[in-house]
């Protein structure tokens, strides 16, 4: 019997789990069935404790976030409890948190981050700083603009009339308030062998065929007036002239774009410009223009003539670009009090000479505080 009684308990240990691990019954055929794994055990693990420096503990919410909230108090905990250039931490887009602060318009935020160290020329990914974001915003915001060009020389006796159109505009559009940009390109092909207009260049006269080329068929001549690209016309015809710029002003644009100058050495001008929106096969295009130059021509139709002339462009520089972007630009020019200097940049289409968006800035003498931006 007792034989008997030890079989049985050996089998029972067997019907109840299998080499595998696993609750079983017997079924009906004697085979066993297998009902559930047994859960395995597994080792507890504990959540790691919050990030703890000498002087605190960080913040749940991030920097960025907080400077976007106008939160001084959490940027200024992590200010304290992590190193001492996290003010400047920048994020996979490269935005830092005075970028938020900027374009959120949190002002008291920003000075703050400024008075503890904050890099007001930090750039982003798109080559944009954080007062550049608030100039693309409202751009992009009022975003109708005229850029009027004029192809000019001193030697035409039939430019100074036009040119005395462009300062016009200008003047008024700075009353107004209005966003239109006068740029004056001095073309070369009336300088003689012994006397040239002191401001044309043969890349001037270029880019005045590649209008004739790309959109006005055989039609180049000064002064010619061009308004966004688009639309022609002789230059000081003061009707034709306000009905284009009129019309230019009418229509929104896609493209914003910023220029700002840039604290660098007193001998040269530095300015950051940048363009987001609709932007493919173009030109970030910027000029730099005097305004109030007076001259006593002494050669061509004008010679004895004084001229003032506004709007006269320098030098002229550009960038293929295929998209959002922001480049410094540097033009070789001393800075001094009697001179008034200014910046156009603009967006151009390569193929078809359209204008998408513009904007212009003036120059300013070096030491200016940039806080007054804000």
């Amino acid at each position: 019997m007792e034989r008997i009684w030890l079989i049985f308990s050996v089998a029972g240990l067997f019907v109840g789990c299998d080499s595998e691990g696993v609750n079983v019954l017997p079924t009906s055929d004697g085979k066993s069935s297998i009902i559930e794994p047994v859960p395995e055990q597994k080792s507890i693990v504990s959540k790691p404790d919050p990030i703890e420096y000498p002087n605190g503990l960080v913040p749940d919410i991030s920097i960025y976030q907080a400077a976007a909230e106008g939160d001084i108090e959490i940027v200024r905990q992590h200010i304290l409890v992590q190193a001492p250039d996290y003010i400047n931490t920048q994020n996979e887009s490269g935005w830092t948190p005075l970028h938020f602060a900027y374009a959120k318009g949190q002002e008291n935020m920003s000075r703050f981050l400024l008075e503890n160290g904050a890099d007001y020329e930090a750039r982003n990914n798109l080559g944009q700083a954080p007062y550049d974001i608030v100039l693309l915003k409202n751009n992009l915001k009022n975003s109708s603009f005229a850029l009027v060009e004029l192809f000019t020389s001193e030697a035409c006796s039939s430019c100074p009339p036009a040119e005395r159109l462009t300062s016009e505009i200008r003047q008024m559009s700075l009353v107004k308030g209005l966003k239109v940009y006068c740029v004056s390109f001095h073309v070369d092909y009336f300088d003689g062998e012994s006397w040239k207009d002191r401001y044309s260049n043969p890349d001037y006269s270029a880019r005045q065929r590649a209008y004739e080329f790309k959109r006005f068929s055989g039609m180049y001549y000064t002064p010619q007036m061009i308004v966004n690209g688009g639309y022609q016309t002789l230059g000081h015809n003061r009707i034709n002239a306000y009905s284009a710029i009129n019309r230019a002003l009418k229509n929104p644009s896609n493209v914003a774009v910023s220029v700002r100058q840039i604290k660098k050495d007193k001998n040269f001008i530095a300015v950051n410009v940048c363009a987001v929106g609709e932007i493919l096969n173009s030109a970030l295009c910027v000029a730099l223009v005097e305004n109030g130059i007076r001259r006593r021509i002494t050669g061509g139709e004008n010679k004895g003539r004084i001229l003032r002339v506004d709007n006269v462009v320098l030098k002229f520089k550009y960038i293929e670009i295929q998209g959002a972007t922001g480049s410094e630009f540097h033009f070789t020019e001393k800075l001094s009090a009697n001179r008034n200097l200014s910046v156009v940049a603009f967006v151009q289409r390569i193929d078809s000479m359209s204008v998408l968006g513009a904007h212009a800035t003036q120059i300013r003498q070096l030491g200016v505080d940039n806080a007054a931006d804000l």
